[in-house]
C-alpha cells in the first residue's frame, strides 16, 4: 500500500472527531498567539517603559506577564487533553478492529503468525498510530506559532524579517532526508519487536519443554540476538528523529546571525531602537521552536504510517474461510459425507481423492499413523479451513451453503489438548453458551466432574491458569467434556481425547464421553485400541489416503494395515 494511500485510510478513523479537532484547532490558534503577544511585550518593557521610565505600566506589567502564562497554561492542558482523548479514541476503535478481524481468521493463517507476534501489533503497532494525532497537532499549531512570530517581528521590522526569512527554505531538506530513514527504521523496528515477542511468547509457554532439554541458551540466545537487534533499531529511529532538530537550529543561527550583523548597524546608525532589535532577537530565537516541531511533523506521521501499514495489512487479509453461506443447520440436520476431499497445506498434499460417509447416530473411529492426516479432517468438519478439493456434505447440503455459526453450532469438540481460559470453572464450562447455574451443574455431573469441582477452594468459582495447570489432565478432560455437554451438538469430533490420559483418568474420561457420545454422530480420532474398537466403522488413513475401512474384528481378520498398525503399537493395547 502506498504511504499516500495509507494516510487516507487512517485519516478517515479521525473523521468522526472533526468537531472536536475543530475546538483543538481554535485552542492552538489562541496558543500560537502567546509567544507573539510576548515578543510585542518585550518590545513595550524595553522601549516604552524602562527607557521611559513609566512607573504606572512598570506596575501593571508583571501582571499581564503572568497573566499571559495562565492563559497559555490552560490553553496547552485544555489542548491537549482534548488531542489525547481523539488519539486515544482512534486507538481504541481500531485495535478492536483488528482484534474482531483476528477473530475471524482462519487457524492457517494463526498457524503462520506466532501469537506473541500478534500481540506485538496489537500493543506496539496500534500505539505507533498516536503519532498521527501528534503529527496533526504539530502541523497545525507549529505553523501558527511560526506565523505569529513572524508577523510579530515583521510589525517591528520588515528588512529584517526578510533577511531572517531568506534561509528557511533550506531547513525542507533534514526533514525529507531523515523522514525517510526514520519511517524504514521504524517499520524495520516494528518488524522485529513483532518477531522479538513471537520468539519471547513461544519460549515462556514451552518453558516446560525448554527445561527438560536442556534449551535455555539456545532459546536465551535467540532472544539475545533479536534484542540486540531491536536495540540498534532503535538508535537507528532515535537518531533519524534527533538529527532533523539541531540541523534547522544551525540553518536558523544563520539567519539569526545575519539580522544581529544587519540590525546591529542600523542601532548604530540610530535607524531602529536597541529594545526593537532585543525584541527582535528574542522572537527569531523563538522561532526554533516551531521549526524544530515542522521538522517533527513528518517524523511524526512517518511513525504512525509505519504502525498504520502493519495492520491495514492485517485487515486487508481475507479469512480463507467465506462466511457467505445462508442455511441454517439444526439438530436433525446430520450425516457426513467427503466427496473426493484433498488438502494442502503449501508444502505437498495432506489429503488425496478421501470419500466416505458417516450416517445419522454413527460411531466412526479415525485411526493412522501420525501426518496421515486424521487432524486435518477434524479441522476441516467445523470448517476451521476448507477443501482444497472436493467437498464435503452435512446432510446432502454442502459445508460452505451454512453460515458458520449455524454449522459451528451444530459440532462439538473434545481434543486432546483440553484448552481452558483464565477464567471460573463455572465460566469454562458454559463458554460459548447462555447456560444457567443448576445447567452448569447437571453438565459437570454426567462429565464425571462434579465431585472434584465441589472440592476446589471456590468450588466452581474457582479460577484457573490460561493452560488449566492447577488441574489434572483427567480433570481439564472433564470440564472440557462438560463444555461439549451443554453446546448439546449432533455431530461430536473426539480428537484424541484420552490419549494424554493415565488409566484411572481414562476410565473416568471415557465413561463421560461414553454418556456425551450417546444418540450423536461421532467421529473419533484416537491412538488407543480401547477407544476405537466399539465403533460402529474404523477407516484406516495412510499418506492422506483412505486405505481400509471396516469393524474392529473385520479389519483384524483381513491382516492388513489396521492389523499392522496394532501390531507396530501405531494403537496403542491400553
Amino acid at each position: 500500500m502506498k504511504p499516500s494511500a495509507t494516510t487516507r485510510r487512517l485519516l478517515r478513523y479521525f473523521k468522526p472527531h472533526r468537531q472536536r479537532f475543530v475546538l483543538a484547532i481554535l485552542l492552538m490558534a489562541l496558543q500560537a498567539l502567546i509567544p507573539g503577544t510576548l515578543v510585542l511585550l518585550i518590545e513595550t518593557v524595553l522601549d516604552d517603559v524602562l527607557i521611559a521610565k513609566d512607573t504606572q505600566m512598570l506596575a501593571i506589567l508583571p501582571f499581564a506577564l503572568v497573566a499571559l502564562y495562565v492563559v497559555g497554561g490552560l490553553l496547552t492542558v485544555g489542548r491537549g487533553m482534548l488531542t489525547r482523548h481523539i488519539a486515544w479514541d482512534v486507538i481504541t476503535t481500531l485495535r478492536a478492529e483488528v482484534f474482531w478481524h483476528l477473530l475471524h481468521l482462519d487457524a492457517r493463517w494463526h498457524q503462520k503468525h506466532p501469537t506473541g507476534e500478534t500481540l506485538a501489533r496489537l500493543s506496539q503497532d496500534v500505539n505507533m498510530v498516536q503519532y498521527g494525532v501528534s503529527g496533526i497537532v504539530t502541523a497545525i499549531q507549529q505553523p501558527l506559532t511560526l506565523l505569529v512570530l513572524l508577523g510579530a517581528a515583521a510589525w517591528m521590522n520588515p528588512w529584517l524579517t526578510l533577511i531572517a526569512i531568506a534561509v528557511l527554505p533550506l531547513v525542507a531538506w533534514p526533514i525529507a532526508r531523515f523522514g525517510r530513514r526514520l519511517r524504514h527504521s521504524s517499520r524495520a523496528s516494528l518488524d522485529n519487536m513483532a518477531e522479538l515477542s513471537g520468539s519471547a511468547g513461544e519460549t515462556l509457554s514451552g518453558m516446560r519443554t525448554v527445561a527438560i532439554f536442556g534449551g535455555e541458551n539456545e532459546r536465551g540466545q535467540r532472544f539475545d540476538t533479536a534484542n540486540e537487534q531491536q536495540r540498534q533499531l532503535q538508535m537507528h529511529v532515535f537518531l533519524a528523529n534527533l538529527m532533523p532538530g539541531p540541523v534547522i537550529e544551525v540553518i536558523a543561527a544563520v539567519g539569526v546571525g545575519a539580522v544581529l550583523w544587519v540590525g546591529g548597524k542600523q542601532v548604530f546608525a540610530g535607524e531602529v531602537l536597541a529594545g526593537e532589535l532585543i525584541a527582535f532577537m528574542v522572537a527569531l530565537g523563538l522561532l526554533n521552536e516551531p521549526l524544530k516541531g515542522i521538522s517533527k511533523i513528518h517524523s511524526l506521521t512517518q511513525r504512525a504510517i509505519s504502525g498504520a501499514e502493519s495492520l491495514f495489512s492485517i485487515l486487508d487479509t481475507k479469512p480463507c474461510v467465506a462466511d457467505q453461506g445462508t442455511a441454517e443447520a439444526t439438530t436433525s440436520t446430520v450425516g457426513l459425507d467427503f466427496k473426493d476431499v484433498g488438502f494442502d497445506y503449501g508444502d505437498g498434499p495432506v489429503l488425496c481423492n478421501l470419500n466416505f460417509k458417516i450416517g445419522a447416530g454413527e460411531v466412526v473411529a479415525l485411526v493412522g499413523p501420525s501426518g496421515s492426516g486424521k487432524s486435518t479432517i477434524a479441522n476441516l468438519i467445523p470448517r476451521l479451513m476448507d477443501p482444497c478439493t472436493g467437498s464435503i456434505q452435512l446432510g446432502g447440503i454442502d459445508l460452505r451453503e451454512y453460515r458458520l455459526a449455524s454449522l459451528r453450532r451444530s459440532i462439538a469438540v473434545v481434543s486432546q489438548e483440553g484448552f481452558l481460559f483464565d477464567d471460573t470453572i463455572a465460566a469454562n464450562i458454559a463458554f460459548g453458551t447462555a447456560a444457567t447455574p443448576e445447567e452448569i451443574v447437571n453438565a459437570a455431573n454426567v462429565a464425571n466432574a462434579h465431585g472434584f469441582i465441589e472440592d476446589l477452594p471456590n468450588g466452581y468459582h474457582t479460577r484457573v491458569d490460561e493452560l488449566g495447570m492447577r488441574l489434572s489432565g483427567g480433570q481439564r478432560q472433564r470440564i472440557c467434556i462438560a463444555r461439549a455437554i451443554l453446546r448439546d451438538a449432533p455431530i461430536l469430533i473426539l480428537d484424541e481425547a484420552t490419549s494424554a490420559l493415565d488409566a484411572e483418568s481414562e476410565a473416568l474420561v471415557q465413561e463421560a464421553l461414553d454418556r456425551l457420545m450417546k444418540e450423536r454422530t461421532v467421529l473419533a480420532i484416537a491412538h488407543r485400541l480401547s477407544t476405537v474398537r466399539n465403533a460402529d466403522r474404523i477407516l484406516v488413513l495412510e499418506e492422506g489416503k483412505l486405505v481400509e475401512h471396516g469393524s474392529h474384528d473385520a479389519l483384524i481378520a483381513a491382516e492388513g494395515h489396521y492389523a499392522r498398525l496394532i501390531q507396530h503399537q501405531t494403537i496403542g493395547l491400553a
